[in-house]
């Protein structure tokens, strides 16, 4: 029974340092890659040709683990395409993305 209740004490200690070790990786990745956007910044669109689009970066991020609320997390505004004025391009029909953000 004490070798079981020692495995046990190993296997905890074990897992604990991993565990510190995991916190450290993540905050190190969270520094090296910063959620630049805030819920509250307003995003211009380019949707098809169509310019005219803003958004609240919280409507778009609002579902969370969809292709939207990854893309414009703020994670990734510097690396993604953008037309010759600035507004965040993305290429569909702008009637169809109107409907996701009712």
């Amino acid at each position: 029974m004490i070798q079981l209740q020692d495995l046990f004490k190993s296997q905890e200690a074990s897992l604990k340092e991993r565990e510190q070790a995991l916190e450290k990786r993540i905050e190190l990745f969270q520094e090296s890659f910063p959620k630049a956007g805030k819920d509250s910044d307003i995003l211009h669109l380019n949707v098809g040709g169509t310019t005219n689009i803003a958004v609240l970066r919280r409507t778009v991020t609002h579902f969370e683990n969809n292709m939207l609320s990854v893309r414009f997390s703020g994670r990734w505004d510097d690396s993604l395409e953008k037309d010759k004025d600035g507004n965040f391009f993305i290429d569909q029909d702008p009637q169809v993305f109107g409907l996701l953000l009712k």
